[in-house]
């Protein structure tokens, strides 16, 4: 269409030059000039069609559209997820405030400046350059720190600015076209800033975690070998174990205020702040019983070697103590009772060509404060106390000049297998007493005592050495608010409170070392004489639970295992000559009618 108007228009020019005055030959020569004119514009226009049709190479986007989207996704990224970073952002954007404004007040004061001296008098051309250059200076300075303010912007928020080409030409307006290079670099910069301080931060958590490693480390290795010299002086041994959160403290909703910090501490989160205990050993809830029986394993050895060995449970009523020492009840889960039965005869038999052993046991409880013989039934011990003339057997706690303590008066049967002992176990815990609480189905109304004698004889010097291994599972401290506990149940729970009452004042004067221990305040501390302060080896393990419903207890039984440890016993062997045993056993045959042969004597 262009092409076509442009030769009419130069027709009608033609025709205007032909009826004009002027001469011919100057009509020709003007004729012969616009033809050549219009060859011309008919090459250009041609030109100009045929370059339409290549097409037209795509702009290439400004690096600043390119790079801003993803430094600002990347700084975004790390300043959500690392505080520091979060914090340098900040404290960027409010120091470029305060750079954008001054920069402004010191511009807009040179304007005014320079208005005035306008007014006043004319300015030289090299005082104008120096005004020129000092405005440029202030002007590029305030772009900077305007862009800088954008940059920033749209890092807090994480939002990608997305500019066409009008908005950019806009932009470039706006801000000038030398602010581009000055954006990219200050946004880069940023950016690299960003990644380094991820990269200082990542290398400094892991520093930090290394130290934290090796501070765990050395505190727990730190601790086991306090608890190794404190053995070796004849300390009490003590053991935490945390019970998994049963059922009725899972319907109650209770928070678990105790953790395992490591393997020889234990926390209790209570009103006043966390408070922590430490323990020769803390088993968690996920610690099984096998776990558990590793570290007392060593103790059956101790047994046979003829030292006297107590392993008791201590805690809250519910609180796993008789799961951890007997057992469940179908016996998929044996606890140290069972366990200690194989272990004994395991050592007999890899010992069997050195040794002749020997093995005994009785088995009691402690029940309204009245010791019962479980290895003889309770139908049978009333016939025979009906019987007017019939024996009553009565159990006495004795000691001997050793300061061994012993049951006067209880069954004491023979064993030659781990599987006889565990059928006298199950003969007697048949005949324990237990009944169900709102605190445990099977809840142990009365303390039980088992004694297992462990008679070695040396098959070369004829000495004989032994051991006594006692295993407690004390009832639970109980409230009758929780327990329920009415009439009989409320009278075995006070005589069982009362016990393990008697039971923290000898704790508390052993741990104080007072002259005076109250041994004979309760029967149940005349049994443990010889395992707390005496001459034994002896460990407590103390059960407690995890949920804040029983928080009370649980502090009030981590205090009493706390000062346990602080007792000291006096462990040693027993061990006699051949001489001095034969004379035993010949003491023994006369005391019981036998006939005394020359031999023996």
């Amino acid at each position: 269409m262009q092409a076509s108007a442009f030769l009419c228009h130069r027709a009608n020019c033609i025709q205007t030059c032909s009826v004009s005055d002027q001469p011919l030959e100057g009509a020709n020569a003007r004729l012969e000039e616009l033809k050549e004119s219009l060859y011309q514009k008919e090459r250009e226009i041609t030109e100009l069609l045929e370059a339409e049709r290549i097409p037209v190479p795509p702009v290439l986007q400004p690096h600043c559209s390119v790079l801003l989207p993803t430094v600002i996704t990347k700084a975004h990224e790390i300043c959500s997820v690392v505080p520091e970073s979060r914090a340098l952002l900040y404290q960027m954007i409010d120091d470029n405030q305060v750079a954008l404004a001054e920069a402004r007040d010191k511009l807009r004061l040179h304007l005014q400046t320079a208005k005035q001296d306008s007014n006043e008098k004319e300015k030289t051309p090299r005082q104008e350059g120096s005004d020129e250059s000092s405005l440029s200076f202030l002007q590029e300075t305030v772009r900077e720190h305007e862009v800088c303010q954008i940059a920033l912007g749209y890092i807090k928020s994480g939002e990608c600015p997305v500019m066409n080409d009008c908005e950019m030409s806009e932009l470039e307006d706006i801000l000038g076209q030398e602010t581009l290079p000055t954006a990219q670099r200050t946004v880069k910069g940023i950016g690299q800033q960003l990644l380094l301080l991820q990269d200082q931060l990542k290398r400094e958590k892991e520093e930090k975690k290394k130290v934290v490693e090796n501070y765990t480390s050395e505190r727990a290795m730190r601790k086991k070998y306090y608890n190794m010299v404190e053995e070796m002086k004849g300390k009490i041994r003590v053991f935490c174990r945390i019970r998994p959160v049963n059922r009725s403290e899972a319907a109650q909703g209770g928070a678990v205020v105790v953790a395992k910090l490591d393997d020889y501490s234990v926390t209790v989160e209570t009103q006043r702040g966390p408070r922590e205990f430490q323990f020769d050993k803390v088993f968690s809830t996920e610690a099984s019983q096998e776990d558990l029986f590793q570290d007392v394993n060593r103790l059956m050895q101790s047994v046979i070697d003829g030292y006297n060995v107590c392993i008791f449970a201590y805690g809250q009523t519910g609180s796993g103590k008789t799961f951890t020492m007997v057992g469940d009840k179908d016996q998929k889960n044996p606890g140290i009772m069972p366990r200690s039965f194989n272990a004994i005869f395991d050592i007999m038999r890899e010992n069997g060509s050195k040794f002749d052993f020997k093995v005994s046991a009785y088995m009691l409880e402690l029940y309204n404060d009245r010791l019962q013989d479980l290895l003889v039934s309770q139908a049978g011990e009333a016939h025979a106390q009906t019987q007017p003339h019939g024996p009553t057997r009565r159990v006495e706690i004795k000691r001997n000049r050793k300061g061994v303590v012993f049951a006067q008066g209880a069954e004491t049967k023979e064993a030659s297998s781990a599987q006889e002992l565990y059928a006298l176990f199950q003969q007697a815990c048949a005949n324990r007493h237990i009944s169900a609480t709102k605190m445990n189905v099977e809840s142990s109304r009365s303390h039980l005592i088992v004694g297992i004698m462990v008679e070695s004889r040396n098959l070369t010097n004829g000495s004989v050495n032994t051991g006594k291994l006692s295993l407690v599972d004390l009832a639970g401290s109980e409230r009758a608010a929780k327990t329920g506990a009415k009439d009989h149940q409320l009278k075995e729970a006070n005589s069982i409170n009362k016990s393990l009452s008697a039971l923290g004042d000898v704790i508390s004067a052993l741990s104080a070392e007072l002259p005076h221990v109250p041994y004979r305040n309760s029967k149940l501390t005349q049994v443990m004489q010889d395992s707390l302060g005496g001459n034994a080896k002896t460990l407590m393990i103390v059960n407690i639970s995890p949920s804040e419903y029983n928080l009370d207890e649980t502090l009030t039984s981590l205090v009493y295992a706390t000062r346990v440890k602080a007792i000291t016993n006096n462990a040693q062997r027993n061990v006699d000559s051949k001489e001095i045993a034969q004379l035993k056993e010949v003491i023994m045959k006369l005391k019981s009618g036998h006939a005394v042969e020359e031999v023996d004597v």
